[in-house]
């Protein structure tokens, strides 16, 4: 009777302590069991992007978009080679376009798989942002505004109709009515070309020029003058297209006259700008567009003086009488504000808008602009811009893929073109102050269409504690 006693005690102990541990696996760390625990990983998000670590290809970078341009699983945010060429950004010379050989045939730092100082159809705008990169168009005149420029388009005015069997080329009437059957549409009757300029009145009447420019005084307009400079060379074989040389003299042979080229033939180009050093006026520092403001014969971005805004100089401060101050944040941007936004109608150099970025994500920043009081009153100016400074953070800064500066045109409230600089397409000058000032025009030039609108914007893809300032916008024609 005892030993029954004592083995009924021994079952009922093993009993006890057999579902003693199976309790403390069901409530601990335990991966067996009834399979169903989780991971205590599974939700975490430590970048508070969205996206949970395990399947975020930057766990540890903000990244909601997840975007990744060379598909190797690494997002672009903390990819050390972004185009997955096998040279990391930072000694990459076209970061964002795979070239593995890194060429660089100008040397200019640049690679030529992303350089845009080409140009060969010699019209001065290099391929990259030429709108018709083989045929000389320096005027990139695009009525349709699809990015195509006019001499180059098949459907110049986008309605759908073919130049050669429309009969208002430039002029957008799909339905190509023409009344009086003289196989002019009544959309372009009286002005075939749709530049505002009457026929009679028009020297080039089946190309857009408002401005009527005609360099050889010949009375052909530049942009059908098949001889702009009148040298009797036409363009497309001219050396000089836009200077005359009727002798084509080419000293050193490079397909470019001496008369543009130096004067002597001498093609040495110590900036690497595209401009001689015989005809630069800033032969040490790039300024390809040689923009002058004072016309003292001194690029602004050498000249200690360098550009001015004032009501006796080329570029004048747009007033407040006739424009009202615009601004607000951008994108995805945390205490992203602009303070002080009257002061860029102030006419004043040292009065500024802020534009202050707390944390920019994705494409977070802020932006200011200056609008027409009347809706009609639409900018006269060849050049319009904003001077700028970008000072120091006192804090933490971080800039990460760059800042992109953007001036955006609107006309009536609807956006009608764009330019962007610094992390984009250099499409925007930027003219120095002064030789002790950090300020600079950020030129912007003429889009080629009516706008009353211009905006500038300080943005990117993440930026924390960023300050950029607005003093002034300015006005002119060069």
């Amino acid at each position: 009777m005892n030993s029954s006693m004592k083995t009924l005690f021994a079952i009922l102990l093993a009993a006890t302590l057999g579902l003693g541990l199976a309790g403390c696996e069901a409530d601990g760390d335990g991966t067996s069991g009834n399979g169903n625990g989780t991971p205590s990983t599974r939700n975490a998000d430590q970048d508070n992007d969205g996206i949970p670590d395990t399947v975020d290809n930057c766990p540890a970078n903000a990244n909601a978009m997840q975007e990744d341009q060379d598909g190797d699983g690494i997002g672009d945010v903390c990819d050390d080679d972004r185009d997955g060429d096998g040279e990391d950004n930072p000694t990459d010379n076209c970061p964002l376009v795979a070239n593995p050989n890194q060429e660089d045939t100008d040397g200019d730092g640049i690679g030529d798989a992303c350089d845009m100082n080409n140009d060969q159809d010699n019209d001065g705008i290099d391929d990259g942002v030429d709108n018709c990169p083989t045929i000389f168009n320096p005027e990139q005149g695009d009525v349709d505004g699809d990015g195509i420029g006019d001499v180059c388009d098949d459907d110049a005015d986008g309605d759908g109709v073919d130049n050669n069997n429309d009969n208002c080329v430039f002029t957008p009437n799909n339905d190509q009515a023409d009344t009086d059957t003289d196989g002019i549409g009544d959309a372009c009757e009286d002005d075939r070309d749709g530049d505002t300029i009457l026929d009679p009145n028009d020297n080039c009447l089946n190309l857009p020029n408002t401005d009527q420019a005609d360099q050889d005084l010949d009375g052909i307009g530049d942009v059908c003058d098949d001889d702009r400079d009148g040298d009797g060379v036409p363009n497309d074989t001219d050396n000089c297209p836009l200077t005359a040389n009727a002798d084509q003299q080419d000293s050193d042979g490079d397909g470019i006259g001496d008369v543009c080229d130096g004067g002597g033939g001498d093609p040495t180009d110590t900036d690497g700008d595209g401009v001689p050093d015989g005809n630069d006026n800033c032969p040490l520092i790039p300024n390809a567009d040689q923009a002058d403001g004072d016309g003292d014969g001194k690029g602004d971005v050498c000249d200690d003086d360098g550009f001015t805004c004032s009501a006796t100089s080329t570029y004048q401060s747009i007033g407040n009488t006739d424009y009202t101050p615009l601004s607000g944040p951008l994108g995805l941007c945390l205490a992203c504000n602009v303070t002080d936004d009257s002061n860029i109608l102030d006419g004043s150099n040292a009065t500024f808008a802020t534009m202050n970025l707390g944390v920019a994500l994705l494409y977070g920043g802020a932006a200011v602009a200056v609008e027409a009081n009347d809706p009609a009153n639409d900018f006269s100016a060849d050049v319009v811009g904003f001077v700028v400074s970008d000072p120091t953070s006192a804090l933490l800064n971080l800039e990460l893929l760059g800042n992109f500066i953007t001036v955006r045109y609107f006309d009536d409230g609807i956006e009608v073109e764009s330019a962007t600089v610094s992390g984009g397409l250099l499409d925007l000058d930027l003219l120095g102050l002064g030789a002790n000032s950090d300020q600079r025009f950020i030129a912007a030039p003429d889009p080629g269409v009516a706008f009353d609108s211009i905006q500038l914007e300080y943005a990117g893809l993440l930026n924390a504690n960023k300050t950029f300032r607005v003093h002034e916008v300015c006005a002119g024609t060069p």
